[in-house]
């Protein structure tokens, strides 16, 4: 099984493009506890379960921090990929 994967996207706030890191593959756990604590902290949250381009279910979490945490930074989106065969096989 495939671990999940977060990429991260980040405004500037002087400057006009996102800046963007490449997706790095997680544990299903870390992810976990990265969704449960956005939630605790008061951040936007949203879950939608989709298929991937090989055909197999996912679950794609999207993150958005709002102004105020950075310094500089607009705000932090961090998306996550989520194989649904590991949420449902524990």
């Amino acid at each position: 099984m495939r671990p999940a994967t977060v990429t991260t996207l980040f405004k500037y706030t002087d400057k006009q493009a996102i800046a963007r890191w490449r997706p790095e593959p997680i544990s299903i756990d870390v992810a976990r506890q990265c969704l449960r604590r956005a939630r605790r902290n008061g951040h936007t949250v949203q879950v939608h379960q989709t298929t991937a381009r090989d055909g197999s279910s996912v679950h794609v979490a999207h993150v958005h921090t709002g102004p105020g945490h950075w310094d500089a930074v607009d705000y932090v989106t961090d998306i996550y990929e989520i194989p649904t065969d590991a949420l449902t096989d524990l």
